[in-house]
């Protein structure tokens, strides 16, 4: 028998890698200047923006980390994850950018696999 928890852990996994690259790449943009438009000249406002994103990664990572041990508690933040990935979807997708209007489908598309996998009876019944 599939195990139920395995594509959590994957998806957990991909999201947590690409909120790492976002706030990899917003870090960098900060530090050389280069989001100076988006975030001011303000050196508490970069920190702060920084911080943030710091906060995303660890929680997501956290989540992974938690489905991967198979922990019950993982699910409702997993869960969330997705709830809020969509809740970002629509601004993908208002995007000129082309890239960033695929990127929006692609999430949308994690997102709702993500929600009714994560939903399935199985996945909280191998949950300890």
């Amino acid at each position: 028998m599939a195990d139920p928890v395995r594509p959590l852990v994957v998806i957990a996994g991909v999201e947590a890698l690409a909120v790492l690259g976002m706030f990899l790449a917003v870090t960098v943009a900060v530090v050389t200047g280069a989001a100076e438009g988006l975030t001011g000249a303000s050196p508490s406002l970069a920190a702060a923006e920084i911080a943030i994103w710091l906060l995303f990664v660890m929680g997501l990572f956290a989540t992974w980390w938690g489905l991967y041990r198979r922990r019950r508690l993982a699910r409702t933040p997993f869960l969330l994850v997705q709830a809020f990935a969509l809740v970002v979807v629509p601004l993908f997708l208002g995007s000129d950018i082309s890239a960033w209007r695929i990127a929006g489908w692609v999430l949308a598309a994690v997102a709702v696999a993500g929600m009714g996998l994560g939903l399935r009876p199985s996945v909280r019944r191998e949950l300890a």
